[in-house]
């Protein structure tokens, strides 16, 4: 069994990626189980309750939350997966640790683990979507204060940016190669996505090693879940700022999304 397990990284055209997916379930099926973000809730839970307890047992209950996952599909020896799902590696992070994801490799092991329920091999191969560090931070600034909460967001992108900084994207996926040297890590910069045939998809037709006729009957998509303009950001930045109730504050932003014809922010990095 072979397995191309997508865990982000957040803001890297997750939505996108996933969108491909989804308009191409039918094509992916005969070759693959597919496997998004709506069937996999319990086991981004696990990671999340991890994030805060960070202990062996929290480890433990990973690895478990995966196994009775898997239990739900019928799956044989030789069928593949794909899952895509960047809250499989923890909240989006916010600079509050010193790592952008501080446990990602113990998480990725205990991932792959709940994969023994299986009586045959399984190779799981991590796949991580990256971006340069300046638009990753910027992105994930964006989304910060985009994003309708109790407790607005308020930072300014230049703070923001310093702490994300202390272990950069890029140390982040060297520390993860380096802790999982044994596992083939997969990473696609999002930068080359426009030149591939189907963007955000490609990697996931690569993993399937279709040929030029069979992947001519896929879809390609548009990019999705793309941060505003920076001058749309900072005028969602004064809103939160204002000291509005959240009633007020949700009207605000969705009236001065809308005359950027814009929408606002989904819930879904929120496990």
């Amino acid at each position: 069994m072979q397995v191309f397990l997508h865990l982000g990284l957040h803001k890297t055209g997750t939505s996108s990626a996933q969108l491909f997916l989804q308009e191409n379930r039918e094509l992916i099926w005969p070759r693959a189980a597919l496997v998004l973000p709506g069937r996999i809730r319990a086991v981004e839970g696990a990671v999340f309750a991890h994030h805060y307890d960070r202990d062996g047992g929290s480890l433990a209950a990973i690895t478990a939350a995966m196994r009775a996952f898997l239990g739900t599909m019928a799956l044989g020896p030789k069928r593949r997966i794909l899952i895509s799902s960047e809250n499989l590696l923890g909240p989006m992070p916010r600079g509050l640790t010193p790592a952008p994801y501080p446990d990602a490799a113990a998480i990725i092991r205990a991932l792959i683990a709940g994969f023994d329920r299986f009586d045959w091999p399984v190779q799981v191969t991590p796949y991580l979507s990256i971006r340069a560090q300046g638009p990753w931070v910027e992105s994930l600034w964006a989304h910060q204060i985009r994003k309708a909460q109790p407790i607005p967001f308020i930072e300014d992108l230049e703070s923001f940016r310093s702490r994300m900084n202390r272990v950069t994207q890029a140390e982040q996926i060297d520390i993860l190669r380096r802790d999982l040297a044994e596992i083939r890590l997969v990473t696609q910069d999002v930068a080359g996505f426009d030149g591939l045939p189907f963007g955000a998809g490609q990697p996931f037709l690569d993993f399937l090693g279709l040929t030029a006729a069979q992947r001519a009957a896929f879809q390609p998509v548009f990019r999705r879940n793309v941060a505003p303009p920076r001058a749309v950001t900072e005028a969602l930045l004064q809103l939160n700022r204002q000291g509005l109730d959240e009633e007020a504050l949700a009207a605000a932003k969705r009236a001065l999304l809308a005359a950027a014809g814009l929408e606002q922010t989904s819930e879904k990095d929120e496990a």
